[in-house]
């Protein structure tokens, strides 16, 4: 009996232990969740993030500068390419025919110039005899009038030769300058990203042919939601993860604050006007540029359309 009244105590004890432990875990939890909510507070009240972010780039879309059929395409998708290097040629066989009518066109108008200009001496000449003939009193009036208007006649003939020549000599300028456009060159570095048409088919002028972008030059568009707007500066620095390189992160600045929404550029634009409106947070485009050093770095890694996401710290 005396052995069971003393273990009640130690029970007691234990349990009071054990609540102790309790208590101190308790808070230990509540101080690690204050901490954890000052780090959470300080960090997200000093900078904005938003994953609705992508890598654009310069890109030109290569086209003809007149309809006709593709000869040949000379580069492939992926290739890199350089200022000024023939991309495509079209068919120019019309164009040379109409080069060599063009020739033609304006030799004739050379030779009707220099026959026109034989007409126009021999009539000065007939005009200046026939003018000394009339003041000496040896020929009509009549005979006066036809040679001086036949000296007008040559000098109108020798006017319309000279703008024939001018007239050939353009249009066969022209035609030479299509054969030239028949060669479609690059306009500026990068890399061929899309092959729109194939040899032999037939463009119209202004259709994409070929999209080239330069992927030396890249930047990140963040659609920040417009209650953050506000909280952004030009210059400020900036973190970039891609999605495609997990651990890697970029150093970036804000370069360019959006002069509008993104929906106003949409297929069809919201009209607040309706009487079903629905208020929804836009978002607004901003530019932020990476580090030359980093873009050099991950030169050709860094593609168009990639998903990133974007973290502004605030100064």
């Amino acid at each position: 009996m005396e052995t069971h009244k003393q273990a009640a105590p130690r029970k007691i004890e234990s349990n009071n232990g054990q609540k102790k432990k309790m208590f101190m875990a308790i808070w230990i939890i509540i101080i690690l969740a204050a901490v954890a909510f000052t780090v959470w507070y300080m960090k997200s009240s000093s900078t904005v993030y938003t994953d609705d972010a992508l890598i654009e780039a310069d890109k030109v879309t290569v086209s003809s500068k007149y309809a006709g059929r593709i000869a040949s395409i000379l580069v492939k998708e992926g290739e890199n390419v350089k200022v000024g290097q023939i991309l495509m040629k079209l068919d120019a066989s019309d164009l040379l025919a109409q080069k060599e009518q063009a020739k033609a066109a304006l030799a004739f108008a050379e030779e009707n110039s220099k026959l026109a200009k034989v007409n126009l001496t021999r009539a000065e000449e007939d005009f200046s005899r026939i003018e000394n003939q009339y003041n000496n009193k040896i020929v009509a009036k009549e005979q006066y009038d036809h040679a001086e208007k036949a000296l007008q006649a040559a000098k109108v003939s020798d006017s319309i030769a000279k703008s024939q020549i001018k007239t050939s000599s353009a249009q066969l300028g022209v035609v030479e300058t299509q054969l030239t456009n028949a060669e479609v060159k690059a306009s500026m570095d990068g890399v061929v990203a899309k092959k729109w048409v194939l040899p032999g088919d037939v463009v119209s002028a202004g259709q994409a042919v070929l999209t080239v972008y330069d992927l030396k030059n890249i930047w990140v568009t963040a659609n920040f939601e417009e209650t953050k707007y506000s909280m952004i500066a030009l210059g400020e620095s900036s973190e970039i993860t891609v999605d495609a390189y997990s651990g890697i992160k970029l150093s970036g600045k804000v370069t360019q604050l959006g002069s509008n929404t993104a929906s106003q550029f949409s297929l069809i634009p919201a009209s607040n006007a309706a009487g079903n409106f629905t208020k929804i947070t836009q978002r607004i485009p901003i530019k932020i540029t990476p580090d030359s050093r980093e873009q050099e770095k991950y030169s050709g890694k860094l593609l168009p359309g990639m998903s990133v996401e974007v973290l502004i710290k605030m100064r």
